[in-house]
């Protein structure tokens, strides 16, 4: 999922009274400080992108269709500043004369250029860009402030960019009244990123910027969600730090009436929490034993504790978001590696150190901590990091062995990971946490759920079971959030029902005796998600109540959500999908960064067909929603060519994308294609095409209908 992870801009201040905390000391000790970083705002592997270019070449711009567009070569304009304290140079890219800006002394993984962007609120636009990264990735995103809270979302990663230049794409819709709004050029470590260009532009039809924000609605009569599941599960939010001081307080007043937990969205990751300047600058005194402080998280704590809302600690030990130095002899990054013992050293003083001040601060307000996050990988296996290379595939087992040590009384230890109900991705986990849970290291299992509608309540509560025979753990959902179907007519009416039914099954589980004891939500509001594209949580960004908040509510009862007056009815299985793309107007849309074009050029009948082109990774291609056709068997034809050797009709099934056939294109002319497939019985899916090498491809002739 998702899966990665935001950074956080604060500009390096002096700040005096900062606790600054050794390992081998918990007492806080009144010091001066520098604070450089909080943490990131999401926790969701992001989409990586494969390399559609290098060495020298010739830029073309995309077109903007009359639309205001952002073009930046780093030529006769430079229209960025920097993000950080970095040095920027502009250098030669290439031998064909193109121009980079080289981004170096960075500091933090968001360090990085910033580009504005507040012409294109309230429109999806799409982002290219074209960079190289001494280490290896280059990761784009965006920011803007909604209400006083800042927001930042991972639009892609650019992979394999390594001593070469190399491109990516993706596409985001920035939501209505939001200001201060930047895209932004940053890293997944801090080595030195070359720039090439950055390129924005706008998808589909313009929409001005009103520049009025919308008013905050009044959410004093709402019914309360805590008191609701207040016999079933504790109920959560996750929480930026910025969200307890902000202006507008009716957003924290929400949280007060709807949660008896949060998690700290960012606060208290490892990036957060590891007092940077004071181990870069005496490294001799910190060497085993790492600073840390909590001034980033120290506003949220005391608003949950003087207001009785427990917390959930995240996260501890962590391969992303846990600064590159901390993993190095006397924290020299050009230096060497530490040994295994000294990074053993440093782990168990650095979780002593959180823990031992928790306790000891915040008595009683944490009643779980998730100890080790995403240690393994979408292949299955263990997720390669510092921790591995460092101290090895152990680092997992010793990190719950320090967190028992050292955690207090009633605080719960916890393994967090997204994709947990991808079969692969289940089996590995827990063939990780069973000698943690033999041990007695580990008392439960954190799902973080960011779902899409590609499996079913159901299904879910399923994998949650096997967690719980298998582990003896008890469950929480750390992360729930769920995305809006694109193409339906009754989007967010659909994603109420799916809440509803979710929320069903897990009670019905609760009430089975699985120990399903908390449930978070990540996030408050949709403008402020990591998800905002896909709208994915309770609120409005104006604090409204939306289906999702209703069917949640109503789970408690076992009542359904009423249907809309302005409800549509879905198209079934009888209709089938028939395009000849004559027109404009076609059936489908993007996948991902792809573009589609309707052209006249050697189509396979009539007068046009439909071009696939400028994706930036093999999945970037031409999707299909087929969602009235979940639970029935299709048949399928269209025609298909390609300047690449085989083109993929691939089933959009998360952490399976089965494909559903494999057409040779090898010959570059029209292919005919029919067959069948059984659709598995979804919620919602789409199927899509794509080719190995994101080389252009072309459709015509699309027949899909149920099989009688």
């Amino acid at each position: 999922m998702k899966k990665n992870k935001l950074t956080v801009l604060l500009l390096a201040t002096a700040v005096l009274g900062s606790s600054l905390l050794t390992a081998c000391d918990s007492k806080p000790e009144e010091t001066t400080a520098v604070t450089t970083t909080e943490a990131a705002a999401t926790e969701t592997t992001v989409a990586e992108t494969e390399a559609v270019t290098s060495g020298a070449y010739a830029p073309e711009y995309p077109a903007d269709n009359g639309n205001p567009a952002f073009y930046e070569d780093f030529g006769e304009t430079n229209d960025f500043v920097a993000r950080g304290d970095v040095a920027t140079e502009l250098i030669d890219a290439d031998e064909a004369g193109n121009i980079a800006c080289h981004i170096s002394n960075r500091t933090d993984n968001w360090n990085g250029i910033n580009f504005p962007a507040d012409q294109f609120v309230g429109n999806q636009i799409r982002v290219q860009v074209r960079a190289m990264c001494d280490g290896g990735t280059v990761r784009v995103s965006i920011q803007y402030d909604a209400m006083g809270t800042t927001s930042y979302n991972n639009l892609f990663d650019i992979t394999g960019c390594a001593g070469t230049y190399q491109v990516g794409a993706g596409t985001f819709t920035i939501p209505e009244n939001v200001t201060n709004c930047f895209v932004y050029i940053e890293g997944v470590d801090t080595t030195d990123i070359y720039a090439d260009y950055m390129y924005v532009t706008v998808q589909g039809d313009y929409v001005a910027p009103s520049g009025v924000v919308a008013e905050i609605v009044d959410t004093s009569d709402y019914p309360s969600l805590k008191d609701a599941y207040s016999d079933i599960f504790r109920l959560g939010v996750a929480l930026p730090n910025s969200m307890v001081s902000n202006e507008h307080q009716e957003y924290i007043t929400l949280v007060s009436q709807q949660f008896n937990s949060i998690t700290l969205e960012n606060e208290l990751k490892p990036e957060s929490v590891l007092d940077a300047a004071a181990c870069l600058a005496d490294p001799e005194t910190y060497n085993e034993c790492p600073a840390v402080h909590f001034d980033n998280a120290k506003d949220t704590l005391d608003y949950a504790m003087a207001n009785d809302i427990k917390v959930r600690g995240h996260v501890l030990v962590w391969y992303s978001q846990t600064p590159d130095w901390f993993f190095y002899e006397n924290y020299d990054i050009n230096g060497e590696l530490a040994s295994r013992e000294l990074m053993l050293t440093r782990m168990e003083n650095y979780i002593k150190a959180v823990l031992t001040y928790m306790d000891e601060t915040y008595p009683g307000l944490f009643y779980a901590y998730d100890v080790v996050n995403e240690a393994v990988d979408d292949s299955f296996g263990i997720r390669q990091c510092y921790w591995t290379e460092v101290i090895g595939d152990d680092y997992i087992e010793k990190a719950f062995e320090f967190a028992r040590k050292y955690a207090g009384e009633g605080v719960a230890l916890f393994y967090n990971d997204y994709n947990e109900y991808v079969a692969g991705k289940q089996e590995k986990i827990l063939e990780v946490l069973k000698p943690i849970a033999e041990a007695g290291n580990i008392d439960g299992f954190g799902m973080q759920s960011h779902i899409n509608t590609s499996i079913t309540a159901d299904e879910y509560v399923q994998v949650l079971k096997k967690y719980v025979d298998e582990l003896g753990v008890i469950i929480h959902i750390t992360e729930l959030d769920i995305k809006q179907s694109p193409s339906s007519p009754n989007a967010e009416y659909d994603q109420g029902v799916f809440y509803n039914e979710l929320f069903k099954a897990l009670i019905a589980a609760k009430n089975e005796g699985y120990a399903i004891e908390s449930i978070t939500f990540w996030g408050l509001t949709d403008d402020v998600s990591w998800r905002a594209n896909e709208r994915p949580l309770l609120f409005n960004g104006d604090l409204s109540i939306k289906y999702s908040f209703t069917g949640v509510l109503l789970a408690v009862t076992g009542e359904e959500i009423p249907l809309p007056d302005d409800y549509v009815e879905p198209l079934d299985a009888s209709t089938a999908i028939e395009e000849n793309y004559e027109s404009d107007d076609f059936y489908g849309s993007p996948r991902i960064a792809s573009t589609l074009t309707i052209v006249t050029d050697d189509p396979f009948e009539g007068s046009s067909c439909l071009m696939n082109s400028e994706g930036s990774a093999e999945y970037d291609g031409y999707s299909i929603d087929v969602s009235r056709f979940c639970g029935y068997t299709i048949n399928y034809s269209f025609a298909v060519k390609s300047p690449a050797s085989e083109v993929h009709f691939v089933a959009d099934i998360d952490g399976e994308w089965p494909w559903i056939t494999n057409v040779d294109t090898s010959s570059g002319e029209w292919v005919e294609v029919s067959g069948t497939y059984e659709v598995p019985d979804l919620a919602s899916l789409s199927i899509y095409f794509e080719t190995p090498d994101m080389t252009e491809f072309y459709v015509d002739a699309l027949t899909i209908s149920a099989a009688s």
